[in-house]
């Protein structure tokens, strides 16, 4: 079936404003029922500068653990496109932690209380030493003497740690291996239009309601001329980008280069003054010795 590709930043935001879909997604990704989920329009965001360009949400989701436990989070999703700066990650992340939200204290009370805090990354580029196309970077409570795990939580802690979810889509196996994968699937580019890089050819498990929903709303997406307009002026933003970047890798080549030869300039003025210092040394030495010889000189032919 023929679909948008998601991984345009429009698309991708235009996937994740159908609720229902956002949140089945987010509970396929953690592997925890999420009850619900908000995500305001206001905290979504897209950033083109420099080298990195960034797609973001901020949910705010109530999480069902296995145990039973229920929890209200903060997921911080971010998709990027080119390999990233990662202070720009980091500043998001910050703008999260000092963020307070309603929870319901031991009394019943609604109390302002920050949130904990789950990151997901959506990376359309590979990451040199992880191999693997999702990857969770987990918590652990470890006794440092003893190395003993601990099976405990604290809300102290909790509060200033976080789990974070790495989807590397490049990476991602080309035959599903589980729910996960099959769900992923329609990101992975080896569905990409050859004639046209805004749809994919998508021949996953349409099986599966999840995917269902998705290849739905993302064939929809592609029937938009909006979405279709917006796709091309991601594009030209694309094409203006690597045309910066080019730029900017000529100007760094070519003062690069101005640098190496000042370098070679000055090096080899550094052995020319050496060689000049060295045959001064020798001409004071044969000047010392001829002053020498000539003292002998006289010395001999002294009455």
């Amino acid at each position: 079936m023929i679909i948008a590709n998601p991984l345009y930043d429009v698309v991708f935001k235009y996937l994740l404003e159908d609720v229902e879909i956002a949140r089945e997604l987010l509970s396929t990704i953690l592997g925890e029922e999420v009850q619900s989920v908000e995500v305001k329009p206001q905290e979504t965001s897209t950033e083109t500068s420099g080298d990195i360009r960034i797609l973001r949400f901020d949910f705010k989701a109530v999480i069902k653990n296995p145990n039973g436990e229920v929890n209200k989070v903060l997921i911080e999703l971010q998709k990027a496109k080119k390999a990233f700066d990662v202070m720009r990650f980091r500043r998001y992340l910050g703008d999260n932690y000092r963020k307070e939200d309603d929870v319901l204290n031991d009394k019943g009370e609604p109390e302002k209380l920050p949130l904990p805090i789950i990151t997901i990354y959506f990376l359309g580029f590979p990451l040199n030493s992880i191999q693997s196309g999702v990857v969770k970077i987990s918590r652990e409570y470890r006794d440092v003497v003893t190395q003993e795990i601990l099976d405990i939580k604290e809300d102290f802690v909790e509060l200033l740690t976080h789990d974070s979810y790495l989807i590397q889509v490049r990476k991602l196996a080309k035959a599903a291996r589980n729910k996960l994968e099959r769900v992923l699937h329609i990101f992975s580019p080896i569905y990409q239009s050859t004639s046209d890089k805004h749809q994919l050819d998508f021949q996953g498990d349409t099986n599966d309601p999840l995917v269902k929903k998705m290849v739905d709303r993302l064939g929809r997406a592609i029937a938009s001329e909006e979405i279709r307009d917006l796709m091309d002026v991601e594009d030209e933003l694309e094409r203006i980008f690597d045309r910066e970047m080019k730029k900017k890798d000529e100007i760094i080549a070519e003062k690069e280069e101005i640098i190496a030869e000042k370098d070679k300039l000055l090096i080899e003025e550094k052995k020319r003054a050496e060689e000049e210092k060295k045959r001064a040394e020798e001409e004071i030495q044969k000047n010392l010795e001829l002053q020498r010889q000539i003292e002998e000189l006289k010395k001999q032919i002294k009455p």
